[in-house]
């Protein structure tokens, strides 16, 4: 699934839309069932309201939309998607492993919308992110998961995100799950968002500042999620982030922002059938 936010000026517009969703959903809840076997696709699209910080390290939050887009053949198996995975095709499957191609959308830090005290530090630009991803169950209770992303568009450096997650399902209808995260990134990441060289601090009148490779950040997230159909799901979820020593010490941060992020969000899925 895609996880990252819209940018602000289509942030309203598609919040408005999820809550549409998510007022129809009990109504529309007896949606026929999907097929088990045969030809076509499976397609999922949905996505999340959600409060989150304008950008890493911002004290200040904002309104935004997470979309959420998946597709599987009929009868294959439904693998557990959380927010923060990135926008996934596997090419290796069994009943406890998945392998395959990930990717990511990371939006631009825009200095002319930044809050007061970050204005004059350098754009980011909108990057594309591509890699792989690989999934490992060891139990039915508990998900280990792992995505390496280089920026192929834009912004530059590799990223490289963990989480496990503890698997609940009380009933049918209702899952659970709750874990750690951990990210790590390249000295070029680091570089792009969290240091300050020199035009920067002449600028901005931070510090000059290098971040190093290495640990990124660190946090925890749960969410639930509610089956109304074969067809409707609506979930919630939250995330804290924790950005770690290399990212935490820059100015930028550490004088004027926050390491310490929540993201909050709830939103819905709709899965149909296309047959080609």
């Amino acid at each position: 699934m895609l996880g990252q936010t819209l940018c602000p000026r289509h942030k309203l517009r598609l919040c408005a839309v999820v809550a549409a969703v998510l007022a129809a959903t009990p109504v529309t809840a007896q949606d026929a069932e999907l097929p088990k076997s045969g030809p076509g696709t499976i397609v999922t699209l949905g996505g999340y309201g959600i409060m989150t910080p304008k950008f890493e390290g911002a004290k200040h939050q904002e309104l935004a939309f997470k979309p959420a887009f998946g597709f599987r053949k009929p009868g294959a198996r439904v693998w557990l998607d959380l927010p923060n995975d990135g926008l996934e095709y596997e090419f290796v499957e069994t009943d406890n492993f998945r392998a395959g191609a990930v990717g990511n959308i990371r939006f631009q830090r825009d200095t002319n919308s930044l809050v007061r005290g970050f204005k004059r530090i350098r754009n980011v630009d909108l990057s594309v992110e591509a890699g792989g991803f690989a999934e490992f169950w060891p139990s039915d209770w508990l998900r280990t998961r792992v995505e390496v992303r280089d920026s192929v568009i834009g912004a530059n450096g590799i990223v490289a995100d963990l989480s496990a997650d503890f698997v609940w399902k009380p009933t049918a209808r209702w899952t659970a799950t709750a874990g750690p995260r951990v990210s790590f990134a390249d000295q070029t990441f680091m570089d792009e968002y969290y240091s300050i060289d020199a035009a920067q601090s002449a600028t901005s009148g931070l510090a000059q500042y290098k971040a190093d490779a290495g640990l990124r950040s660190y946090g925890a997230g749960v969410s639930a999620r509610y089956k109304w159909s074969d067809a409707w799901t609506t979930m919630g979820f939250v995330e804290y982030t924790r950005l770690a020593k290399n990212a935490a010490d820059s100015p930028l941060i550490d004088d004027r922002g926050s390491p310490d992020m929540f993201t909050v969000g709830i939103g819905a899925k709709y899965s149909f059938h296309v047959d080609w």
